[in-house]
């Protein structure tokens, strides 16, 4: 896809650094972003977490997809995806600049019957919407 989205979904994600050989839940988005978000997205290759998840013809294992970086980014040769840790930095980087958390929607979904299978075990953060 080569377009940026308004609204964007936020996801936690579980991620395997095979820097520092460790898994932590990192924050990724479902599209590029329009605005001062864009910086901080990077395209990640998503390793899979076991060797029991594997991709396959009826897996919807994703083995890319974009992830936003670290706001501190002060680790030059580490992995410096943003952690799930950072998100009350995140929210206050987003209120700054132009964004709006949609929260009307994040609490439809998180209300209603419709549960998202994937394979990656992310989980949605939050909608957010850039008003430019």
């Amino acid at each position: 896809m080569n377009y940026s989205a308004k609204t964007i979904t936020l996801f936690s994600q579980p991620y395997l650094d095979t820097y520092n050989q460790c898994y932590k839940n990192i924050v990724t988005i479902n599209l590029p972003p329009q605005g001062p978000l864009t910086q901080f997205v990077r395209r990640v290759n998503f390793p899979p977490l076991s060797k029991f998840k594997q991709p396959g013809p009826c897996s919807r294992l994703k083995m890319c997809g974009l992830a936003l970086v670290s706001l501190e980014n002060n680790c030059n040769k580490c992995s410096n995806l943003m952690d799930v840790d950072e998100i009350p930095d995140l929210f206050s980087f987003l209120l700054s600049n132009g964004y709006t958390i949609d929260t009307s929607i994040t609490k439809m979904l998180n209300n209603s019957d419709i549960r998202f299978q994937t394979e990656n075990a992310n989980k949605i953060i939050c909608f957010i919407t850039y008003n430019a």
